[in-house]
């Protein structure tokens, strides 16, 4: 039998495997994360379970950010368990509002999707694909070879190099008339970025387009915000940047790319689903659920 309990002191440590490393470091500060709750399972002290949330600044809603359940001890009730006791803890702390985004293509998602059915959340809708790929066969790939090459007066440069005139040009363009979707903008992605292939594109003389990235371990970078100006997007000029981003990478033998795309941006979203699928190691999704609470 197994016993439900809020964590609250220096054992919540003791959980730390059953979430992601990402989050282990709230359960090493339970008393001071103050906006966490981590409710564990555990039988005769033997750690079963684990969810973990997060009550938002609005002090109206709460985000799941893990939910695991040790694999013996799964189709017992405890995943259930747990997520019921913790839509009721939510409640008591003021919350009308549960949500909780989780990536696909992991041996556990059917058995989540199962529970968050079971609870009466909402169905489960796509936000983003979550794609994954070795730099070497993406650039091998016929169509991207394709792109490789750019017409008379494109350029591409290292996202470094802009000159301030350029990024006033670009911040007062999208005051006048907004051009850019607020999460492509790329001032916000600048910090740590990688600068090997982070780059601009500029045609006759107009920056139009980037590839911002960043380095998430040695043997990979992340892609992280890419944009051209939308008349140019059919011409296929975004893959322009991801080919000589690629090159370098290669070059600098990092074998591994990983990039998420937004369901909204429905241009790059056909383009990867028509051309990019055989070529990468896994296309996965990232989904969003909720629950309204009483």
């Amino acid at each position: 039998m197994y016993a439900l309990n809020i964590l609250q002191d220096a054992t919540a440590a003791n959980y730390e495997k059953l979430t992601f490393p990402a989050f282990r470091y709230v359960l090493q500060d339970i008393e001071i994360e103050k906006s966490v709750i981590a409710i564990a399972a555990s039988d005769l002290d033997q750690p079963l379970g684990l969810v973990i949330a997060e009550i938002r600044q609005d002090d109206q809603s709460a985000e799941v950010h893990s939910i695991f359940v040790e694999p013996t001890h799964r189709s017992t009730g405890i995943g259930t368990a747990l997520l019921t006791r913790l839509e009721a803890e939510v409640v008591k702390r003021g919350c009308t509002k549960i949500e909780m985004v989780y990536t696909t293509g992991k041996p556990t998602t059917p058995a989540l999707e199962r529970l968050l059915q079971k609870c009466n959340w909402t169905s489960p809708q796509t936000r983003m694909l979550l794609c994954k790929g070795d730099a070497q066969t993406i650039m091998e790939a016929k169509w991207m070879k394709r792109y490789s090459y750019l017409p008379a007066g494109y350029s591409i440069f290292p996202w470094l190099e802009i000159t301030d005139q350029e990024r006033q040009a670009i911040q007062k363009q999208q005051e006048v008339q907004p051009w850019i979707p607020k999460d492509l903008i790329p001032f916000q992605y600048e910090k740590k970025l990688e600068p090997l292939n982070s780059l601009g594109l500029r045609y006759q003389g107009q920056v139009v387009g980037w590839l911002i990235n960043h380095r998430l371990s040695l043997d990979t970078i992340r892609y992280t915000c890419a944009f051209v100006r939308e008349d140019l997007q059919k011409m296929g000029r975004v893959i322009s940047l991801f080919s000589e981003a690629g090159k370098r990478q290669v070059q600098e033998k990092i074998p591994n790319v990983i990039w998420t795309t937004p369901i909204m941006h429905k241009f790059m979203v056909a383009f990867i689903k028509k051309h990019w699928t055989p070529d990468l190691n896994n296309v996965d999704e990232t989904r969003g659920t909720s629950k309204l609470l009483k």
